[in-house]
């Protein structure tokens, strides 16, 4: 029996974090639906071995269908990519499984779209309370899904964990860069989207007041975590730089063993930055990103590009 069409399908792409999604999917059913709109609610499971698919199914949601979907092959932009293959709404409203929307989501982000004074909608994230630390700045909270950087009239991409556009962006940008994003790189799959669809022509707004609340695992403030996410920045901007951009850095293996060199050298000369257990400064990320970045850049320059400069349609295959 085929899905009758939404106007709206919210997504939610996961992969075993049933607690976390618990929780999502209670906030979620909180939201209005806006009078006289019909949503839907696809949840794509992508290859969880714990209890996903029971907490998707036992989720307190009334007023919408609800579908999970089981999408086999590991990425996070391959789950976005299923979803967008199935979902029935006009407009796909997009969150991730660890977040807390607010009662106004819907309406908020979905109203410019519908009302046609955008194609796509940026939407706000905030970190939660509890999450907060002082040593944090603006910089930090970025790589936290943060909107903070983002100017709200003109923003210069969404962040997924609270993005919405219409199903017509497809028509010109039709999937993510399964090269990227979690379970690829590391990041950049909706930055790249993002600027994908712009080049098109399509209109981006800001909705940074209709801001989600992101209850990330505690884990991800740990210093050794903040170290893997600078090398998955770096991996994600050579990417880009590299195959979209059309960028050329054609002395990364000279910079290279420079860039490690200023990376241990001030940490030698800043012992108690290296021994903290939480966070960690920026000075030190920065280091670590560049030191990806480079590395990363070797690699991608003996590749073909899979873009023409700053296009839409992959030249090459990312499987």
């Amino acid at each position: 029996m085929s899905t009758p069409a939404s106007d709206i399908s919210i997504i939610i792409c996961t992969r075993n974090r049933a607690p976390a999604l618990r929780e999502t999917l209670i906030s979620v059913s909180k939201a209005d639906i806006p009078a006289g709109l019909k949503a839907e609610l696809l949840v794509v499971d992508n290859g969880s071995f714990d209890d996903t698919k029971a907490v998707v199914e036992q989720a307190p949601i009334r007023a919408m269908p609800v579908r999970y979907i089981y999408e086999p092959a590991l990425g996070l932009s391959r789950a976005r990519n299923r979803a967008l293959a199935e979902a029935k709404g006009d407009v796909f409203l997009f969150t991730d499984d660890d977040v807390r929307v607010p009662v106004d989501w819907i309406e908020g982000m979905c109203r410019p779209v519908l009302a046609g004074e955008a194609d796509a909608v940026a939407g706000g994230v905030r970190l939660a309370p509890h999450l907060e630390r002082k040593w944090m700045t603006p910089w930090h909270r970025s790589w936290y899904a943060c909107t903070e950087r983002l100017d709200p009239s003109e923003p210069d991409d969404m962040v997924g964990a609270n993005m919405a556009f219409h199903s017509r962006i497809r028509a010109r940008v039709p999937v993510f860069d399964s090269a990227l994003g979690a379970g690829g790189v590391g990041f950049g799959e909706e930055t790249l989207f993002s600027w994908q669809l712009k080049a098109a022509g399509y209109r981006l707004a800001g909705a940074l007041n209709v801001c989600v609340e992101h209850h990330m695992d505690p884990s991800r403030l740990l210093r050794r975590s903040l170290m893997k996410t600078a090398e998955s920045f770096g991996r994600s901007t050579a990417y880009l730089n590299y195959h979209w951009r059309h960028l050329d850095s054609p002395r990364a293996a000279q910079y290279l063993p420079r860039a490690v060199a200023r990376l241990w050298l001030e940490r030698l000369r800043r012992p108690t930055d290296v021994l903290r257990r939480e966070g960690a400064a920026e000075w030190e990320l920065g280091r670590v990103q560049e030191i990806a970045f480079y590395r990363a850049f070797i690699k991608e320059r003996m590749r073909p590009r899979r873009y023409a400069r700053m296009g839409l349609e992959q030249l090459a295959d990312v499987a």
